[in-house]
Protein backbone atom coordinates (compact mmCIF):
# COMPACT_ATOMS: atom_id res chain seq x y z
CA UNK A 1 0.00 0.00 0.00
CA UNK A 2 1.37 3.26 -1.04
CA UNK A 3 0.93 6.24 1.45
CA UNK A 4 1.54 10.23 1.63
CA UNK A 5 2.05 10.83 5.36
CA UNK A 6 1.72 14.28 6.19
CA UNK A 7 2.24 15.16 10.18
CA UNK A 8 -0.57 17.36 11.75
CA UNK A 9 1.08 18.53 15.01
CA UNK A 10 -1.15 21.42 17.08
CA UNK A 11 0.89 24.20 19.16
CA UNK A 12 -0.52 26.77 21.94
CA UNK A 13 -0.37 29.86 21.24
CA UNK A 14 -0.15 32.53 24.01
CA UNK A 15 -3.61 34.24 24.31
CA UNK A 16 -5.32 31.19 24.01
CA UNK A 17 -5.00 30.77 20.30
CA UNK A 18 -4.04 27.67 18.82
CA UNK A 19 -2.87 26.97 15.49
CA UNK A 20 -2.72 23.59 13.21
CA UNK A 21 1.31 23.18 12.23
CA UNK A 22 1.80 21.19 9.23
CA UNK A 23 5.52 19.55 9.74
CA UNK A 24 7.72 16.37 8.35
CA UNK A 25 8.10 15.24 4.81
CA UNK A 26 6.21 14.02 1.89
CA UNK A 27 6.80 10.76 0.58
CA UNK A 28 6.17 10.50 -3.04
CA UNK A 29 3.92 8.84 -4.93
CA UNK A 30 5.93 5.18 -5.69
CA UNK A 31 7.63 5.23 -1.89
CA UNK A 32 6.18 2.89 0.91
CA UNK A 33 5.99 4.00 4.01
CA UNK A 34 7.10 1.85 6.62
CA UNK A 35 5.69 0.92 10.12
CA UNK A 36 8.74 2.56 11.88
CA UNK A 37 7.90 6.16 9.96
CA UNK A 38 4.44 6.07 11.05
CA UNK A 39 4.69 4.91 14.61
CA UNK A 40 8.03 8.12 14.78
CA UNK A 41 5.44 10.55 13.44
CA UNK A 42 1.93 9.15 15.88
CA UNK A 43 4.62 9.74 18.81
CA UNK A 44 5.62 13.28 17.67
CA UNK A 45 2.09 13.64 17.25
CA UNK A 46 0.77 12.70 20.66
CA UNK A 47 4.01 14.62 21.96
CA UNK A 48 2.78 17.91 20.38
CA UNK A 49 -0.83 17.72 21.87
CA UNK A 50 0.24 17.25 25.26
CA UNK A 51 2.92 20.36 25.00
CA UNK A 52 -0.60 21.84 24.55
CA UNK A 53 -2.18 20.81 27.17
CA UNK A 54 0.14 21.69 29.70
CA UNK A 55 0.23 25.55 27.79
CA UNK A 56 -3.62 25.40 28.11
CA UNK A 57 -3.33 24.22 31.44
CA UNK A 58 -0.47 27.14 32.46
CA UNK A 59 -2.99 29.60 31.11
CA UNK A 60 -5.67 28.33 33.63
CA UNK A 61 -5.36 31.99 35.39
CA UNK A 62 -6.33 33.99 32.58
CA UNK A 63 -8.75 31.67 30.47
CA UNK A 64 -12.56 31.85 30.70
CA UNK A 65 -14.88 30.04 28.91
CA UNK A 66 -16.11 33.05 27.36
CA UNK A 67 -12.27 33.69 25.96
CA UNK A 68 -12.26 29.79 24.65
CA UNK A 69 -15.78 30.17 23.12
CA UNK A 70 -14.65 33.46 20.90
CA UNK A 71 -11.40 31.94 20.23
CA UNK A 72 -11.67 28.33 19.33
CA UNK A 73 -8.36 28.55 17.12
CA UNK A 74 -9.38 26.85 14.23
CA UNK A 75 -8.57 29.88 12.39
CA UNK A 76 -4.90 29.89 12.98
CA UNK A 77 -2.83 32.79 14.99
CA UNK A 78 -5.35 36.32 15.16
CA UNK A 79 -2.75 38.90 14.27
CA UNK A 80 -1.68 41.37 17.02
CA UNK A 81 -3.03 44.28 14.95
CA UNK A 82 -6.43 42.75 15.21
CA UNK A 83 -5.78 41.99 19.09
CA UNK A 84 -7.20 44.40 21.33
CA UNK A 85 -4.84 45.91 23.78
CA UNK A 86 -1.91 43.19 22.33
CA UNK A 87 1.77 44.14 23.31
CA UNK A 88 0.01 46.32 26.26
CA UNK A 89 0.68 43.95 29.14
CA UNK A 90 -2.01 42.42 31.66
CA UNK A 91 -4.71 44.71 31.94
CA UNK A 92 -6.88 45.70 35.04
CA UNK A 93 -9.34 43.11 34.87
CA UNK A 94 -6.97 40.17 34.42
CA UNK A 95 -5.29 40.98 37.75
CA UNK A 96 -6.98 39.73 40.53
CA UNK A 97 -8.23 42.19 43.67
CA UNK A 98 -5.34 42.22 46.63
CA UNK A 99 -3.13 40.28 43.86
CA UNK A 100 -0.53 42.35 44.13
CA UNK A 101 1.14 43.44 47.41
CA UNK A 102 3.75 46.12 48.31
CA UNK A 103 5.96 43.24 48.64
CA UNK A 104 5.52 42.08 44.89
CA UNK A 105 6.92 45.55 43.98
CA UNK A 106 10.24 45.70 43.11
CA UNK A 107 12.15 49.13 44.85
CA UNK A 108 11.83 51.76 42.34
CA UNK A 109 9.83 50.42 39.45
CA UNK A 110 6.71 52.25 40.18
CA UNK A 111 7.38 56.27 39.93
CA UNK A 112 5.36 59.50 40.17
CA UNK A 113 5.30 59.19 36.96
CA UNK A 114 3.28 55.53 36.90
CA UNK A 115 0.69 56.82 38.93
CA UNK A 116 -3.07 58.36 37.83
CA UNK A 117 -2.67 60.89 40.88
CA UNK A 118 0.58 61.33 42.25
CA UNK A 119 1.85 62.85 45.20
CA UNK A 120 5.27 65.46 45.76
CA UNK A 121 6.68 66.57 49.13
CA UNK A 122 8.91 68.55 50.51
CA UNK A 123 10.69 68.72 54.69
CA UNK A 124 12.25 72.21 54.49
CA UNK A 125 14.29 73.70 57.38
CA UNK A 126 14.04 77.38 58.75
CA UNK A 127 17.42 77.54 56.89
CA UNK A 128 15.77 76.74 53.65
CA UNK A 129 17.42 73.52 53.37
CA UNK A 130 15.77 70.86 51.88
CA UNK A 131 15.43 68.08 54.78
CA UNK A 132 14.08 65.00 52.16
CA UNK A 133 11.95 65.54 49.33
CA UNK A 134 10.67 64.17 46.11
CA UNK A 135 13.55 63.53 44.00
CA UNK A 136 14.24 67.16 41.69
CA UNK A 137 12.73 69.11 44.51
CA UNK A 138 14.18 72.47 45.09
CA UNK A 139 13.69 75.26 47.71
CA UNK A 140 14.43 79.01 48.16
CA UNK A 141 13.85 81.86 50.25
CA UNK A 142 13.05 85.83 49.34
CA UNK A 143 13.18 86.49 53.06
CA UNK A 144 12.65 86.03 56.44
CA UNK A 145 9.25 83.37 56.77
CA UNK A 146 8.91 83.00 52.59
CA UNK A 147 10.11 80.23 50.68
CA UNK A 148 9.26 79.14 47.40
CA UNK A 149 9.53 75.14 46.77
CA UNK A 150 9.47 74.33 43.14
CA UNK A 151 8.38 70.03 42.62
CA UNK A 152 9.85 68.28 39.17
CA UNK A 153 6.32 68.72 38.18
CA UNK A 154 3.29 70.82 37.33
CA UNK A 155 1.28 71.24 40.74
CA UNK A 156 -1.23 73.82 39.72
CA UNK A 157 -4.02 72.09 40.34
CA UNK A 158 -2.90 69.73 42.82
CA UNK A 159 -4.23 70.14 46.71
CA UNK A 160 -1.31 72.01 48.70
CA UNK A 161 -1.24 70.73 52.11
CA UNK A 162 1.68 72.82 54.28
CA UNK A 163 2.17 71.87 58.23
CA UNK A 164 4.27 74.39 60.48
CA UNK A 165 7.08 72.34 62.72
CA UNK A 166 6.37 74.99 65.67
CA UNK A 167 2.90 75.09 67.73
CA UNK A 168 2.75 79.08 67.70
CA UNK A 169 3.28 79.29 63.82
CA UNK A 170 0.79 79.85 61.06
CA UNK A 171 1.38 78.83 57.33
CA UNK A 172 0.24 79.28 54.33
CA UNK A 173 1.04 77.53 50.51
CA UNK A 174 -0.19 78.67 47.49
CA UNK A 175 0.83 78.04 43.91
CA UNK A 176 3.26 81.18 42.33
CA UNK A 177 1.61 82.80 39.94
CA UNK A 178 2.34 81.82 35.97
CA UNK A 179 4.54 79.10 37.28
CA UNK A 180 3.58 75.67 37.52
CA UNK A 181 5.77 73.91 39.49
CA UNK A 182 6.21 76.25 41.66
CA UNK A 183 4.62 77.24 45.21
CA UNK A 184 4.85 79.93 47.31
CA UNK A 185 5.21 79.20 51.55
CA UNK A 186 4.76 81.91 54.04
CA UNK A 187 5.69 81.36 57.87
CA UNK A 188 4.58 83.63 60.60
CA UNK A 189 5.09 82.89 64.60
CA UNK A 190 3.58 85.48 67.39
CA UNK A 191 6.68 86.67 69.62
CA UNK A 192 5.69 86.09 73.25
CA UNK A 193 2.60 83.85 72.25
CA UNK A 194 0.81 87.24 71.47
CA UNK A 195 0.37 89.92 69.56
CA UNK A 196 1.12 90.54 65.93
CA UNK A 197 1.98 87.51 63.75
CA UNK A 198 5.58 88.34 62.52
CA UNK A 199 7.23 86.43 59.50
CA UNK A 200 9.72 84.20 60.81
CA UNK A 201 11.95 81.66 59.74
CA UNK A 202 10.25 78.31 60.47
CA UNK A 203 10.88 74.74 59.69
CA UNK A 204 7.51 73.09 57.28
CA UNK A 205 6.39 70.04 55.55
CA UNK A 206 4.82 70.60 52.19
CA UNK A 207 2.83 67.80 50.33
CA UNK A 208 0.55 68.29 47.08
CA UNK A 209 -1.51 65.66 46.19
CA UNK A 210 -2.45 65.82 42.38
Amino acid sequence: MKLTPYLIASAAVIGTAAVLVGSGTAASENANTTTQQLLINQRISQAAVLRSNQSLNYLAPIRTTQTDAANTGKNGVTPLSRVQGSGKGWTTAQIADKAVTGAKIADGTVTNANLAHPSYYAQVSAAAALAGGTTGTTVTTSGAGRYQVTFPADVSKCTLSATALAATTTIAAIPTAGQTQKVDVSTDTQPGGGGDFVATNQSFHLIAYC
